[in-house]
C-alpha cells in the first residue's frame, strides 16, 4: 500500500509540474487537464488545487475556481493566505457568511493579519453589520495605515450613510498615496454616486494621468463616458484595457461597446480573435452565439452554443447562454430546463437562478419566479437587477407593499440607474402614493429626457392625477421616441374609448398594424379594441391571430377567453381558459374562469370538481371558495363546509358584494338569519340596485320576525325588477308579512 501511495504521489507531482509548464506557455486548457489529473491521483495535494483554481480563473470559470480554492483552503487550515484567497472568491460569489468564516479561520491563526481583517470587514459589510465592518477596518488601519484601507473605510462609512466621513476617508487615501490609481478611482466613484459628476470626471482624469495604461483608470473613464452619453470618448479606453489585460473579460467589454454602437462587424472580429485562444474558446463562442441570435441567425446561434455544451458539458456558462437564447425565442419551458441544468452544476449560481426566474415569468408561474429571484438575493442580497424583477413580479401578484420595498432597495443600490427607479415610480402609482411617485418620475424626466419609457411613466402619472390631456401629450412623446412601444399606444386607445372616440381608437391601431402586421402584442390590442367598439367577431379574429404568432402571449389568451364568455360561446371559452391554465399550472385565475364557464354551461358536477382542484392549489382562492359555497348552499348540502368556504372568501375580499351575499345565503340555509343581515347590508351599500340582495335581506328579516323591515326589503326588490329570478318567491313571502 505504501508503494502504491508513493507512486500516486509521484504521478500527481509529475502532472502538477506538466500543468505548470503548460500554464507558463499560456496553454490554459492543457494546464487544466494536467492539474485535474494531479488532484485525481492525489486529492490531498493542495498546491494542485491552488494551481487548478488559478487556471480556471484565467479561463473565466469562476465557479470551478472557487471550488478548487475552497478545497485547497480546507487542506491548508493553518495557511492564512489560502483562507484569505478562498474567502475573497467567496465574497465575489456573494457567499458572505462563508467568506466571514474563512476570515475567522485566518484570524485564528494570525490575529494581526491585515488581509484577513479586511476580508472580514467586507464580509460583515455585505451582511449589513456595518458597525462590525468599521471596527474590523479600523483595526487593520491601526496595524498598517495604507491607502487601500482608507478606501475600504470610505466605502463602509458611505454604506452607513456617513457621507462627510466617507469623503474624508477617500480623500485621506489619496493623500497617503497620491500616485495610487485605485485611491483616485474610489474617490471618483464616490463623487459620481453623490451626483457630483464634474468633480468625479476630474478625479478619474487625474487617475488616468498617473498612469495612462492603468486598467482601472481606463475602465472607469470608459464607464463614465458611456453612462454620460459620450460613447466616442470611451473607445480608446476600452481598447487600452483590451490590449493591456488581453483576457476574456476585457475583450467581451470591448465587444459590448461595439454592439452598443451598432458596430457588429467589429464585435464579431473581437470575438473571433478571442475564440482563437483555446482557453477562451468556450466563452467566446457562447458570446458569439448570442450575437448571432441578436442579428437574426437563430439556427446558427443555437448550433454554436450546442457545440460549446457538447465540448464542455460542465461549463455553466454554456447552459446559461442556451437558456437565454431559448427564452428570447419564447421557449420558456426549455429555458427553464437549461437554468435547472446550470443549477445542478452549481446550485448557488446566482445567474442561473436569475435565468430560472425569467423563464418562470415567461411561463407565468409567478410564485416560482418569486422563489427563483429570492434565491438570487439569498446569494447576493444587493443584486439590484433581481430586486427589480422580483418587485415587478410582486406587482403582478398585487403585493404592492413588497414590490415598493424591493424597488426602493434596488433604487438605493443604483441611485443613478433607470430601471429600478422606474419600477419604484410605477409601484408608487399603483399604491396611489401620487406625490412620492411624482418626485421619482420628475427626477427621471430631468435625468433621462429622451427615454421613451420615462415619457410613458409621465403619462401614467398624469392618468393617476386625472390629467387626460397631460397623459395624451406624454404618451405621444413616448411613441415619437420609440414608435414600436405598445403600452403608450394602448393607453391612448383606452383614452379614446373613454372619451367616446371609437373611430380614432381603431385608426390608431390600424396605423400600427400596417407597420407591424405580425406583432402579437399589437394584434392583441386590436382584438380588445374591436371587441370594445362593437365588433366581437373581428376582435376574436385578431386575438386568435395574436396567439398563433406568439403562443406565450398569455394576455391574448385571457382576452380571447373573456370575449368568448361575453358572447356566450361557453365551450370555446372553457377551451381557451384551459389552454391558458396549461401554460401556468399554478395560476388560479384561468382555472377559476374555466370553472365559471363550465358552471354557466349547467355542468355543476364538473364545475364543483374544478373548484375543488383550485382550492387544493390555493385554499385561500376567494372566487372558487365563494362559488363552491354558493353551489353547496343552493342544494342545502354540506352547510358547515359551505359556511367555512364563504367565511374564507369574505376574509380575502371583505367588501365584495357577491361574496357577502353568498355568506348571507349560507346563514339563511343554516337558520341563522340574524347573522345574515350584516353581510347583506354590506352588499347593498356597494350595489343598492340588486333585487336579489334585497330579497335575501327580506328573507332574513322575515325569519327574525321583523315583518316591517322584511316587507320593505321585498317590495324594493320587486320595484327594482319585477321579473328577477326569485320574483315569484319574493311575492309569496311578501304575502305572509303584510
Amino acid at each position: 500500500m505504501a508503494i502504491v501511495t508513493g507512486s500516486c504521489a509521484r504521478s500527481a507531482q509529475s502532472s502538477l509540474d506538466r500543468g505548470n509548464a503548460f500554464l507558463e506557455k499560456g496553454d490554459v486548457s492543457a494546464a487544466i487537464i494536467e492539474y485535474r489529473a494531479a488532484v485525481e491521483r492525489d486529492p490531498l495535494l493542495a498546491q494542485a488545487h491552488q494551481k487548478l483554481a488559478e487556471a480556471y480563473l484565467k479561463q473565466g470559470n469562476g465557479a470551478e475556481a472557487l471550488a478548487s480554492l475552497v478545497r485547497a483552503a480546507d487542506l491548508l487550515p493553518r495557511d492564512v493566505q489560502a483562507q484569505v484567497k478562498a474567502g475573497s472568491l467567496l465574497l465575489l460569489a456573494g457567499r458572505f457568511e462563508d467568506a466571514r468564516s474563512r476570515a475567522d479561520k485566518a484570524l485564528a491563526v494570525d490575529a494581526r493579519s491585515v488581509d484577513a481583517l479586511v476580508l472580514r470587514a467586507n464580509a460583515l459589510a455585505n451582511l449589513r453589520d456595518l458597525d462590525g465592518a468599521l471596527e474590523q477596518i479600523q483595526q487593520a488601519i491601526a496595524l498598517e495605515p495604507r491607502s487601500a484601507l482608507q478606501t475600504n473605510m470610505g466605502a463602509i462609512e458611505a454604506a452607513r450613510g456617513n457621507v462627510p466621513e466617507a469623503e474624508q476617508a477617500y480623500r485621506k487615501a489619496v493623500e497617503i498615496d497620491p500616485k495610487s490609481v485605485a485611491a483616485q478611482v474610489a474617490l471618483g466613484q464616490f463623487l459620481w454616486g453623490a451626483g457630483r459628476g464634474d468633480e468625479a470626471e476630474a478625479v478619474f482624469r487625474a487617475a488616468y494621468a498617473v498612469d495612462p495604461k492603468d486598467v482601472q483608470a481606463n475602465r472607469w473613464l470608459a464607464t463614465f463616458y458611456m453612462r454620460t452619453g459620450r460613447a466616442a470618448e470611451a473607445e480608446p479606453h476600452f481598447r487600452m484595457v483590451a490590449e493591456t489585460v488581453n483576457d476574456a473579460g476585457s475583450a467581451l467589454a470591448l465587444t459590448d461597446y461595439y454592439l452598443a454602437l451598432g458596430r457588429r462587424d467589429e464585435a464579431r472580429k473581437t470575438l473571433d480573435a478571442l475564440s482563437a485562444r483555446p482557453e477562451y474558446w468556450p466563452i467566446a463562442r457562447a458570446r458569439t452565439a448570442e450575437l448571432l441570435h441578436d442579428t437574426g441567425e437563430k439556427a446558427e446561434a443555437m448550433r454554436v452554443v450546442d457545440e460549446v455544451i457538447a465540448k464542455h458539458p460542465t461549463l455553466v456558462g454554456g447552459h446559461l447562454v442556451r437558456g437565454r437564447l431559448l427564452l428570447a425565442s419564447g421557449r420558456g419551458d426549455e429555458a427553464k430546463a437549461e437554468a435547472q441544468a446550470a443549477l445542478k452544476l452549481d446550485p448557488k449560481n446566482a445567474e442561473a437562478s436569475f435565468l430560472l426566474g425569467r423563464a418562470e415569468e415567461a411561463r407565468r408561474d409567478l410564485d416560482a419566479a418569486a422563489k427563483a429571484y429570492g434565491d438570487v438575493l439569498a446569494v447576493n442580497p444587493r443584486a439590484a437587477t433581481a430586486q427589480v424583477r422580483l418587485a415587478m413580479v410582486q406587482m403582478q401578484r398585487n403585493d404592492l407593499g413588497a414590490a415598493a420595498q424591493l424597488a426602493e432597495q434596488a433604487a438605493a443600490a443604483q441611485p443613478r440607474g433607470l430601471e429600478a427607479r422606474l419600477v419604484l415610480a410605477r409601484t408608487l402609482v399603483a399604491r396611489r402614493e401620487i406625490e412620492r411617485a411624482a418626485a421619482v418620475t420628475d427626477a427621471l424626466a430631468r435625468e433621462f429626457p429622451n427615454a421613451a419609457v420615462v415619457k410613458n411613466q409621465v403619462g401614467m402619472l398624469a392618468l393617476a392625477r386625472g390629467d387626460a390631456a397631460g397623459a395624451r401629450a406624454a404618451f405621444d412623446q413616448a411613441l415619437a421616441l420609440q414608435p414600436t412601444m405598445v403600452e403608450p399606444l394602448a393607453a391612448l386607445v383606452s383614452l379614446d374609448l373613454q372619451q367616446k372616440q371609437p373611430a380614432q381608437a381603431r385608426a390608431r391601431v390600424e396605423q400600427r398594424l400596417a407597420q407591424a402586421p405580425n406583432s402579437s402584442a399589437v394584434l392583441a390590442l386590436a382584438g380588445r379594441t374591436w371587441a370594445s367598439t362593437g365588433d366581437p367577431v373581428k376582435g376574436e379574429e385578431f386575438l386568435r391571430k395574436a396567439i398563433d404568432i406568439d403562443a406565450t402571449n398569455l394576455e391574448a389568451y385571457s382576452d380571447l377567453a373573456r370575449l368568448l364568455m361575453a358572447q356566450r360561446k361557453l365551450g370555446d371559452a372553457v377551451a381557451a381558459f384551459d389552454a391558458l391554465a396549461a401554460k401556468q399550472p399554478r395560476a388560479i385565475g384561468p382555472q377559476t374562469m374555466a370553472a365559471i364557464a363550465v358552471q354557466q354551461q349547467g355542468n355543476e358536477a364538473e364545475a364543483r370538481r374544478r373548484y375543488e382542484k383550485i382550492l387544493e392549489i390555493d385554499p385561500q382562492a376567494a372566487l372558487a371558495a365563494n362559488n363552491l359555497a354558493w353551489m353547496l348552499a343552493s342544494k342545502g348540502e354540506q352547510l358547515d363546509r359551505a359556511l367555512q368556504l364563504a367565511q374564507s372568501a369574505k376574509a380575502a375580499l371583505p367588501d365584495e358584494p357577491e361574496i357577502n351575499d353568498t355568506l348571507a345565503v349560507v346563514y339563511l340555509k343554516k337558520q341563522l338569519p340574524a347573522l345574515a343581515i350584516p353581510p347583506l347590508k354590506v352588499a347593498l351599500e356597494r350595489v343598492p340596485g340588486n333585487p336579489a340582495f334585497h330579497y335575501h335581506l327580506g328573507q332574513a328579516y322575515a325569519q327574525t320576525g321583523n315583518k316591517d323591515a322584511a316587507r320593505q326589503a321585498l317590495e324594493q326588490a320587486l320595484r327594482l325588477q319585477p321579473d328577477f329570478a326569485d320574483a315569484d318567491a319574493a311575492r309569496q313571502l311578501l304575502a305572509t308579512v303584510r
